[in-house]
């Protein structure tokens, strides 16, 4: 029965007018104007064997539309690679959705073990002078702290590796699957029952899901320090091998994740057991594989647009954005770069260093997202001026909510850190002890013809033992800013042009006679 549908069906000829491209796949609208008189079986030929037959829907002002029929490709081999493929797809995603959720507990642990942290010091010196906790607990105790908030960051770091090779799984998975379905499946056409009210032309719009098609979001950060202003441009990059080209049509990027369906996890067994290091190993080979692919993917394309500016369209628990003008968008293509919006922001600009880690100056803006868009995570560019400086990743950035972002070294503000003394003395009351007296002398030169801001950040030792002590001598001049549970501290000053600011730092370390510290002279 559907052959002889088929056989006496009128062909429809149809253009993609408009896509709304999602993170894994993409709504297509085809649009066909057809001349009826009476009750007519059309067919929409030549469709991509991949459509989701289920998306598929008619609309058409005066017409009665009856059966609809997607026809499948004469080539059934394929179905059990198609399945094994969608399966493994969804394994991936069920993976990658199970380590967001434990990256979300392990956040909140941090954030628990870092509150007990700060008001730790003076319940222990409480309890100490009290006699009711013995120092050995209360080491054992902090020690397990630390211990946990270690493994805890190192498991989220671990996470976030395995999750971008999660991506690259299963961006290759779709990649295979569009290829798979289009070559076994061949084409498929949608063939249905028409009736017209009177005898005139009427519009028909076809729409279908297919997947081979995402989009993410990037960034290029232009800084200007002497207007102290950031030109930020948010674009999407469109990734399209679905298997039909997109010809001068209007696109549409979705902020809706349709990956993760509409129904709430189903909690399975919690099974635990005996943590093996060599998971971290082959866990860091593959994320390095991961990067390396990355960083080997050909560079995008880009389409150009007269104006910049595709305003944010809600639609209830995702957002639009409608880019202007039309695009052309091949299959296969490399992928494309297309203009969201460009704003100019305002920004307060400041050089940063630590010279203990670094004897460099990077140049800062702090900017205000003061516009309506939301500003999805994502990586980009940075400038200053025409000049590359490096990269950058941006977190979710909401309207009003601040950011401060880097813009790369600049080599007319000189960094300079002296180990200006150097004592070792043996003592001691009670017991032997080993002392070290330290001085270190950080210079910020401003080499520039105008005064800047710096911020200065420097540090003193941590001790990770209870035989170790170490007290500060002297800060000069006095910080603005004071972590000394971390043992940071922070001054801002301004530079004016050929001037330069100098930071003393001296601190006195103890230690039992014959020890080694480590990581002490840095």
């Amino acid at each position: 029965m559907p052959f002889l549908f088929f056989l006496f069906a009128l062909e429809v000829n149809s253009r993609i007018d408009s896509v709304i491209v999602y993170s894994d796949r993409v709504l297509v609208s085809r649009i066909a104007s057809v001349y009826l008189e009476k009750s007519t079986s059309l067919v929409f030929p030549d469709l991509p064997g991949g459509i989701d037959d289920a998306s598929v829907k008619i609309k058409a002002k005066g017409l009665r539309i009856g059966e609809v029929q997607v026809v499948k490709g004469y080539s059934k081999e394929s179905a059990p690679v198609v399945k094994g493929l969608e399966d493994k797809i969804k394994a991936l995603g069920i993976e990658d959705r199970d380590l967001s959720d434990e990256l979300l507990v392990l956040k909140d642990k941090e954030k628990y073990l870092e509150s007990i942290a700060v008001g730790a010091p003076d319940v222990i010196s409480k309890e100490l002078y009290s006699g009711r906790v013995a120092p050995d607990a209360w080491r054992q105790g902090l020690a397990f702290m630390a211990e946990e908030l270690l493994k805890a960051k190192k498991r989220t770091a671990e996470i976030e590796r395995l999750r971008a090779e999660l991506k690259e799984k299963s961006d290759a998975l779709n990649a295979e699957l569009t290829d798979r379905r289009s070559y076994f499946e061949n084409k498929k056409e949608v063939i249905l029952e028409a009736q017209p009210q009177s005898s005139q032309n009427y519009e028909l719009e076809l729409t279908y899901v297919l997947w081979g098609a995402s989009w993410r979001t990037y960034y290029e950060v232009r800084s200007n320090p002497s207007s102290g202003k950031i030109d930020l441009t948010y674009f999407g990059k469109i990734f399209q091998r679905t298997g039909e080209d997109w010809e001068n049509v209007r696109v549409v990027l979705s902020t809706a994740q349709p990956a993760y369906g509409g129904s709430a996890p189903v909690p399975d067994p919690w099974y635990i057991s005996i943590y093996s290091p060599e998971a971290d190993y082959k866990s860091e080979e593959s994320g390095g594989r991961a990067m390396a692919a990355k960083e080997a993917a050909p560079a995008p394309v880009e389409i150009s647009a007269a104006t910049i500016e595709a305003p944010p369209v809600e639609t209830g628990i995702a957002i639009w954005y409608p880019l202007p003008g039309r695009y052309t968008i091949k299959s296969g293509d490399a992928e494309k770069k297309v203009p969201i919006v460009e704003r100019i922001l305002d920004a307060e600009f400041r050089y940063f260093t630590v010279p203990r880690m670094e004897q460099l100056a990077y140049l800062t803006g702090s900017l205000s997202n003061s516009t309506d868009y939301l500003y999805l995570a994502g990586d980009g560019s940075t400038y200053v001026g025409d000049d590359f400086t490096g990269k950058i990743y941006f977190p979710n950035i909401a309207p009003d909510e601040s950011l401060t972002a880097s813009f790369g070294i600049d080599d007319r503000v000189k960094v300079k850190r002296e180990l200006k003394k150097s004592k070792i003395s043996k003592g001691g009351l009670f017991k032997n002890i080993t002392r070290y007296e330290l001085v270190y002398e950080n210079t910020v030169k401003n080499f520039h013809d105008k005064e800047i801001n710096c911020m200065l950040v420097d540090q003193v030792p941590i001790p990770q033992n209870a035989e170790i002590k170490v007290s500060v001598a002297k800060l000069d001049p006095k910080p603005d800013l004071e972590d000394k549970d971390r043992g940071i501290y922070t001054w801002k000053t301004v530079i004016k042009p050929g001037a330069e600011y100098k930071v003393t730092v001296s601190f006195i370390v103890d230690t039992p006679e014959n020890v080694t510290v480590e990581n002490l002279l840095y």
